[in-house]
């Protein structure tokens, strides 16, 4: 019996299949290694991009939240009623006050998710009042809380159902005497909702660190109080890219990189197979196309043997006809032992197989054009639903204006066109005089129609290219991109006199009186939050200067 490596078509298939193997398995690691190489290098990018995007909107999170309770401190309500909380305890006004700063702060709580608890110190670092989540502060902690005479946020408290700080902001009379101070309890958890990871693929996350590894804050579920797995960085140090075990026992790749304000450490992580998934899609495809490379070898191989093995001629022409589409290829039964005998049966069999297989996937190939077709309807609709709850989230439900949140993202979108093209752009804020009172006289139903018939009157008034938007309460605010200060100005003279010449009511009580407001306008300078400020304190300076008129920061100043 002959020993099969003695057959010279064995002989040639061996030799060319081991070098072709050979070859194949270097092109597979030299790619594998560039590829791993490519990725890493992305990743290095990437990370340091999405931290850095991170903290920004930290940052501007908290001055959000900064602005909002140096705005909630200047409110009315709390300016006209804080001195009758420090004294006459039990008289009637004391009451009146009380329910009345109570009603004010409750309304921010609905309004501002992000706050457990408003309330509000004493000259004396006594707590005259408290709404919301209970909050049980020391002595020393109110003390430090009222030595503080610029707004600010604190440091991290522990709380019973997780981390919290302390937005702080001074009260103050229009002589600039002190009236106290007014604090927001900030849920720290609240973070979670503003941080991004879609760029970290569907696996990876974003957390923010306290300076004792644990978790504050995180874009997914985390326990309270639980420990971060991975290493902590100091501030200064560059963002490294490390490979750890997580703590829920995952092998992931993260990186890591300070915030300043507080000293945390803003963690992005990876699932370390999502990461490196394009290896090891990259080596399927190259062994994929490496055994391609070895199937051509094994057929130029027996072409070289057809000299000696001329039967195997049949076999490369019936070979030839399948690659080139051909169905249907039949080869005479063999009935030899010997190996062309062997190989013409089962490649016999083999185009059997590929006939019926092509026939399935036909089959197949419609079924999946007809789910694709439904699911690119069911898409559609997806698409519309999204598109209406997007519209419903940045609209105030009662007067259908944009609500505080798309105020917020138009100054910043707004703001950001103005430094690019070095147009000008002007702020207005617009407050209804006495709305406490018309509230008081009427009821809380006719101040919510004067609402909405002042938006509506407002919205008629100004421009398309305009953003206007209910700030909160009885403020509401006017962003007028393009428009210089006499520009905004003028815009805000026409909405003031629109508002005095509108009758909100058909009768009694009010027939002979007018619904007015006040108006403070500023022109954008380079700092969005410093033109928030200073339309602020125009608008208080309407106020001050009897109501119903338009102040401008010039103006302002000069009073």
């Amino acid at each position: 019996m002959r020993n099969p490596l003695q057959s010279l078509p064995t002989r040639i298939v061996f030799f060319v299949f081991a070098a072709t193997l050979l070859t194949s398995l270097t092109v597979t690691g030299v790619s594998v290694n560039f590829i791993d190489s490519f990725l890493r290098t992305k990743i290095n990018q990437k990370f340091p991009e999405i931290l850095e995007t991170t903290i920004e909107r930290l940052d501007f999170w908290y001055e959000q939240r900064l602005r909002e309770v140096e705005v909630f401190a200047k409110s009315d309500v709390l300016q006209d009623n804080l001195r009758a909380l420090s004294s006459g305890l039990g008289s009637p006004r004391h009451k009146r006050a009380r329910a009345e700063v109570e009603q004010y702060m409750a309304y921010v709580l609905d309004g501002f998710s992000q706050y457990a608890s408003l309330f509000v110190l004493s000259n004396e670092a006594e707590v005259l009042l408290l709404v919301g989540e209970p909050l049980d502060l020391p002595p020393e902690i109110r003390r430090d809380l009222r030595a503080t005479v610029a707004s600010r946020v604190g440091d991290v408290l522990a709380l019973s159902d997780g981390p919290g700080q302390i937005a702080s902001a001074p009260m103050k009379d229009a002589s600039n005497q002190s009236l106290g101070s007014l604090h927001a309890l900030i849920r720290v958890s609240a973070l979670g909702e503003i941080l991004p990871h879609d760029n970290a693929g569907p696996s990876g996350h974003i957390s923010l660190i306290g300076e004792d590894g644990r978790y504050l804050a995180s874009s997914e579920q985390r326990p309270a109080g639980e420990t971060f797995a991975g290493p902590l960085h100091t501030l200064g140090e560059p963002v490294v890219l490390e490979e750890y075990t997580s703590d829920s026992e995952e092998w992931v790749i993260g990186g890591a990189r300070v915030f300043p304000r507080f000293g945390w450490n803003v963690v992005v992580e990876q699932s370390y197979g999502e990461a490196f998934a394009p290896v090891v899609s990259a080596i399927g495809r190259v062994l994929l196309i490496n055994l391609a490379i070895v199937l051509l070898a094994g057929i130029a191989a027996f072409r070289i043997a057809v000299p000696i093995v001329r039967p195997i001629d049949a076999l490369s022409d019936a070979a030839r006809r399948i690659s080139d589409g051909e169905r249907g290829v039949s080869i005479p039964e063999s009935q030899s032992s010997d190996e062309v005998g062997v190989l013409t049966r089962a490649f016999s069999s083999m185009t059997m197989r590929l006939t019926n297989n092509a026939a399935e996937l036909e089959l197949s190939h419609d079924a999946v054009a007809e789910a694709n077709e439904r699911l690119r309807l069911q898409n559609e609709k997806l698409q519309q639903v999204n598109e209406v709850l997007e519209q419903l989230s940045i609209t105030d439900g009662l007067t259908k204006l944009h609500n505080h949140r798309y105020f917020q993202e138009a100054l910043l979108r707004e703001s950001k066109r103005a430094d690019r093209t070095s147009l000008p752009l002007s702020l207005i804020l617009i407050d209804i005089d006495h709305f406490k009172c018309w509230n008081d006289r009427l009821g809380h139903a006719a101040g919510d129609e004067i609402l909405r018939m002042l938006a509506d009157v407002m919205n008629t008034t100004v421009r398309e290219t305009d953003e206007l938007a209910r700030y909160g309460g009885e403020e509401f605010a006017l962003i007028a991109p393009d428009t210089d200060l006499e520009g905004a100005m003028q815009l805000a003279e026409k909405v003031r006199s629109e508002v005095a010449a509108t009758s909100f009511f058909s009768g009694p009580p009010a027939e002979r009186e007018c619904v007015t407001v006040s108006i403070g306008v500023a022109a954008y300078q380079g700092d969005r939050r410093d033109l928030f400020g200073r339309a602020d304190r125009a608008l208080y300076r309407a106020k001050a200067g009897g109501r119903d008129c338009v102040v401008s920061e010039a103006n302002a100043t000069e009073q």
